[in-house]
């Protein structure tokens, strides 16, 4: 009878070892799992928080444009490109302005913003001559003057 016990007690053992492994394997399996899963969610955090600091990064830059197109154009621009029209001023005065608009909100910019800007769209200047373009256009669009010149960044001004 000893030696049934005995067989018995090893069969338990045994059976509670192979349920602890399996309760290890599962564990662990699991563990991996949540791991991954927070993993997945830390970089769809960053993603978001990338996202958002770029999207913050480009209103700031837009509304800056807009507001610098929008002074340029009030001051300046409207009675030089009449200037140009009548030939008693020339186009590189105009791109003279397009360069001041460009250097004036480049230098109102942070480091930080453009960092931001150049990592998601590959270049700040490119993205900010693309947007000034866009804004006197819009701005021309809008007040009916889509004639004449419009202050713009020549590429062959070195910008």
């Amino acid at each position: 009878m000893e030696a049934i016990q005995s067989a018995a007690f090893e069969v338990l053992i045994s059976i509670a070892l192979v349920i602890i492994s399996l309760l290890g394997a599962l564990g662990s399996y699991y563990i991996t799992k949540a791991a991954a899963k927070v993993r997945e969610q830390t970089a769809q955090i960053g993603d978001e928080k990338q996202r958002g600091l770029l999207e913050n990064a480009l209103a700031d830059v837009e509304t800056l444009a807009a507001v610098t197109v929008g002074a340029i154009e009030q001051t300046t621009a409207s009675a030089l490109r009449e200037a140009v029209k009548n030939g008693e001023a020339s186009r590189e005065e105009l791109l003279v302005l397009g360069i001041k608009a460009f250097n004036d909100i480049k230098a109102k910019v942070g480091p930080n913003v453009q960092a931001v800007i150049t990592k998601n769209l590959g270049s700040f200047d490119d993205y900010l001559h693309n947007l000034i373009e866009t804004k006197v256009l819009a701005l021309k669009a809008s007040t009916g003057q889509m004639f004449g010149e419009a202050i713009v960044l020549d590429a062959d001004a070195g910008l």
